[in-house]
């Protein structure tokens, strides 16, 4: 039976620590939301449509860039993404506040500026999904 050496543990920790995956997962986890939901809806204009008109009266897959060939993809894209992207930056804010409180005293600013914007941004985006415009966008896409 070999028994390692406790100097030999933190080495190994700290090289798992990638506070840059973290914030790219978080940056993800926003791309069915941005790309799929807000993006049709600012550049088609549907956000200067008249104050009575509502935004059902407007056919989403008609409009860029659902109408491209990159279509079918976008709607892939956002079908898997719109119910899972919620628990993925619920899960990359928890770890990232997990990770710069385990190891607040050997990480870099840099690492834990990163680890800080990964936990914002997941809080962000799950927050996002509680207004107004957030609701009548995802109604919009699955109607």
């Amino acid at each position: 039976m070999a028994v390692m050496p406790s100097e030999a543990q933190p080495a190994a920790a700290g090289e798992r620590r990638r506070p840059g995956l973290a914030l790219l997962v978080a940056l993800l986890a926003t791309v069915p939301f941005v790309v799929g939901l807000a993006l049709p809806y600012y550049v088609n204009g549907i956000h200067d449509r008249p104050a009575g008109e509502t935004v059902y009266a407007y056919d989403l897959y008609s409009m860029w860039p659902y109408d491209t060939a990159l279509g079918g993809v976008l709607s892939f894209v956002v079908v898997v993404g719109v119910p899972t992207a919620p628990f993925v930056a619920g899960g990359v804010a928890m770890w990232s506040v997990f990770m710069a409180w385990t190891w607040r005293r050997t990480l870099t600013v840099r690492q834990f500026v990163l680890y800080a914007a990964a936990a914002a941004l997941g809080i962000a985006t799950i927050a996002w999904l509680a207004t107004p415009l957030a609701n009548e966008l995802l109604m919009w896409f699955w109607d």
